[in-house]
């Protein structure tokens, strides 16, 4: 849950609204802090992972609706986004 949070959270229903990979590992670095307990390597990998998927559905709903912004941020972040979740 926090991971798919780290990755939407600045959203607001506008185009391209969505956290970057910097606001994400933010975030995660937050709410790491307010549980009072370190990520383990799985659990950051998770996190991670889950951001990536809910942000590829986000662009694939709004590549069915003929475009947007959405995909092209997603193509830009992909890559460091898979590689916090350890996806080679």
């Amino acid at each position: 849950m926090a991971g798919l949070a780290a990755a939407v959270w600045p959203a607001a229903g506008g185009p391209a609204e969505a956290a970057t990979v910097e606001q994400s590992a933010r975030f995660l670095d937050a709410y790491e802090q307010a549980r009072g307990r370190p990520w383990t390597a799985d659990e950051r990998q998770a996190g991670w992972a889950a951001g990536l998927w809910v942000r590829a559905f986000n662009a694939k709903r709004e590549r069915l609706d003929g475009g947007g912004p959405q995909l092209d941020r997603l193509a830009e972040e992909a890559a460091e986004r898979a590689a916090g979740a350890g996806v080679a």
